[in-house]
């Protein structure tokens, strides 16, 4: 499977400390020592659910339980920002926790992710064509028909796609696109880097609750994907991390 979740199949069983012995490094030497909210590789991460309690069925974004832990940790800037990905281990399958820092490391936004879907494509235009690939365009509409608009916008690169008599108008935005540095060890003696083409959109689920979905057409070592996964935003200080 040729996509960031793969990454599960690549990591080994060791714990932290095997990493240490198995590399010979010292604390100091690792990658993980100063990221968001003291996260780290082999850390327990716990989530509220009150959102997932709030939004009720209609909420494509499972509340992944108790015990997540971090198996690997990536990044890539965004402006003067820093984008933080923790990919979390559960019982209820992968998860990936989004964290933004500004330049002087203040959390702007935090996101939990996990997979709704992965294609294959045989034809990328369908995704990627610059007049009316899907990956940009101003709505979404899921395989169960759930539809989605676009949070990500860039006038001076908005092309009309379709429009009728009524009004009613389709455009399209070219993708962002971005590279990350993936992180399968604390040491960074693992690496994989990948390739993204990506846009965020959102819909309201009920008066407290938003949900997002990340579509990306991602590029990576083994191969090429397009990944959708869908989340919810998260109060920084309602995360425990132990």
């Amino acid at each position: 499977m040729g996509s960031t979740w793969s990454i599960f199949k690549k990591i080994g069983q060791k714990k932290v400390d095997d990493y240490r012995e198995s590399f010979g490094k010292s604390f100091s030497d690792r990658i993980d020592r100063d990221l968001p909210l003291g996260l780290r590789f082999n850390c327990l991460v716990e989530v509220p659910e009150v959102d997932f309690i709030l939004a009720g069925a209609d909420l494509l974004t499972k509340y992944p339980g108790t015990g997540c832990s971090v198996v690997s940790y990536g990044k890539f800037p965004v402006g003067d920002s820093m984008l933080h990905r923790f990919y979390l281990d559960s019982s209820a399958g992968p998860y990936m926790l989004q964290v933004v820092a500004d330049s002087k490391k203040v959390i702007e936004e935090c996101k939990l992710f996990m997979p709704y879907d992965e294609i294959y494509p045989e034809d990328w235009g369908f995704w990627l064509a610059e007049q009316d690939g899907y990956i940009g365009l101003n709505v979404f509409d899921t395989k169960n028909s759930v539809r989605f608009f676009r949070v990500w916008e860039n006038p001076e690169a908005t092309r009309i796609v379709e429009s009728d008599g009524a009004g009613t108008q389709i455009d399209r935005i070219p993708p962002v696109r971005f590279v990350e540095t993936l992180y399968i060890d604390p040491f960074g003696e693992k690496t994989e880097t990948l390739n993204y083409e990506s846009m965020l959109y959102g819909r309201n689920v009920s008066e407290n609750v938003d949900e997002y979905l990340m579509i990306s057409a991602v590029d990576e070592s083994d191969g090429a994907s397009v990944q959708i996964m869908v989340g919810v935003e998260l109060a920084a200080p309602s995360i425990k991390v132990i």
